[in-house]
Parts: C-alpha cells; sequence; structure tokens
C-alpha cells in the first residue's frame, strides 16, 4: 500500500469541502462547478476536468452527492447535474466545524505573539 502524502490528503479534504459546500447551494453540472467554486474562492479553487471529476465520481460513490441528467437551455446538450444528498448535508458540517477549527488555530499559530 502506497504512503499517503499528507498535502495531498489535506488538498483532497478542502477540495471535498468546497465541492459540498458549493453544491449544496445549488445542483450544477461540470463546467459550471469549475467555474462557480473558482469565482467564489477567488481562485482558490480552481480545478482542471481531470481532478473535479474524479472527486465527483468518489463523492457520489459515498453517497454524498447524486446526480441526474437535465436538458441543456434553449436545445442545448444534455448536462450531469450534481445535487448533495442529506449524507452530504451532515458531512459538510462536520468538515465545515473541523475547518473552523483548524482555520482558527493556524491563523493564531501564524499572527501570534512574535
Amino acid at each position: 500500500m502506497r504512503k499517503k502524502d499528507p498535502v495531498t490528503e489535506l488538498r483532497r479534504g478542502a477540495l471535498e469541502l468546497g465541492l459540498l459546500a458549493f453544491i449544496s447551494k445549488e445542483a450544477c453540472f461540470g463546467g459550471g462547478i469549475i467555474i462557480g467554486l473558482a469565482e467564489a474562492s477567488n481562485g482558490g479553487l480552481s480545478l482542471t476536468e481531470g481532478a473535479l471529476y474524479p472527486a465527483l465520481h468518489r463523492l457520489e460513490k459515498n453517497k454524498l452527492l447524486t446526480s441526474d441528467w437535465r436538458d441543456g437551455v434553449d436545445g442545448g446538450r444534455r448536462r450531469k447535474y450534481y445535487l448533495i444528498t442529506e449524507n452530504g448535508l451532515e458531512r459538510l458540517n462536520v468538515l465545515s466545524l473541523a475547518w473552523n477549527e483548524l482555520s482558527d488555530g493556524m491563523t493564531a499559530l501564524l499572527e501570534g505573539d512574535e
């Protein structure tokens, strides 16, 4: 078994939190998630399709997201929309609390008395 890289694990957790938070606001398709997440995070979560779709599939496999196909606007092509599940909302709450605790602690550490 390959040893897990801590930086990769931290990024994966941040990506999971970001995706769940973004999709919790409204169902969205892949391209919309890439654009919306980058805008909502001020560029902090800029993704490629190669990073996004494996993460979405993992979240769907873990029953944190579900998806459905919808017709495009004005006769455009059908798109797969992702929606958060009840399990996803529970996970979002857990991750949000953990993130806030970690963020507050790191801010105190980085900006603390010298």
